[in-house]
């Protein structure tokens, strides 16, 4: 009970000033990623650049997947980032920002998979990333879990990042809103990095420098690791 209880509190401080986002998962057919990408990058991303100057969104970016992962057809992403829950819960889409192009003209040719609703619980914006490391995971202790992130590998990622010395760009971590459920991840992290052969050394294992930080008690919080971990390549991003 005293965990749930602290669990709460977790929750609410971190939603003073939180922001959202939500993951679109799509499929896009070979034949269509030329057009897809050009509609994409060319017109709804003027849209998303206006919904960013109204405030009613902070993120839009549009993400590739690096090769496959998972049984699934997905193979691109959508990352829309929002000031609140309710706009989150209630995008806009104004269809004046396409420059009086009929919205039907610039209808983009992809399948929606399903859309994951997330609260950024901590993060580190930096510049230069190309290449992102979505990280999905179900700690055993989700508290723990999401303490040491704070107060541990965060401050470990900064300096990383400022040393320049793995290729990090960027840090951050979400708590999964929707879906819930005992099959589902309930946390995501995600790193930046300026190519993919840094990113791909993250996932390699065979840096001696990053190791974890003294008094980690992750093995623990999270003993099965990760549930799944994917590389994404930004095709585009306006904040």
């Amino acid at each position: 009970m005293k965990k749930l209880f602290f669990l709460f509190i977790l929750f609410v401080s971190c939603s003073l000033q939180a922001q959202y986002y939500y993951i679109m998962y799509v499929s896009v057919a070979q034949e269509d990623i030329a057009e897809f990408e050009r509609k994409e990058t060319q017109y709804w991303a003027k849209v998303a650049q206006s919904n960013i100057e109204k405030g009613q969104q902070t993120l839009w970016a549009l993400m590739k997947k690096v090769g496959t992962a998972g049984t699934n057809e997905v193979n691109y992403a959508f990352v829309n980032g929002f000031p609140s829950i309710e706009a989150m819960a209630n995008p806009q889409w104004d269809a004046t920002a396409l420059d009086g192009m009929d919205p039907a003209d610039a209808a983009s040719p992809y399948t929606t998979y399903e859309i994951h609703n997330y609260k950024i619980l901590d993060n580190i914006d930096g510049e230069g990333g190309k290449y992102w490391v979505f990280n999905y995971a179900r700690p055993k202790n989700l508290s723990g879990f999401i303490q040491e992130n704070k107060k541990m590998w965060k401050p470990y990622h900064q300096k990383a990042i400022r040393a320049g010395s793995t290729g990090m760009t960027d840090w951050g971590m979400g708590y999964k809103l929707y879906p819930s459920g005992q099959d589902e991840s309930t946390i995501m992290t995600w790193d930046g990095y300026a190519t993919l052969k840094d990113a791909m050394h993250a996932l390699d294992g065979s840096r001696t420098d990053w190791n974890p930080p003294k008094g980690s008690k992750m093995s623990e919080y999270d003993p099965d690791g990760f549930r799944l971990r994917v590389i994404w390549e930004q095709v585009k991003a306006i904040n």
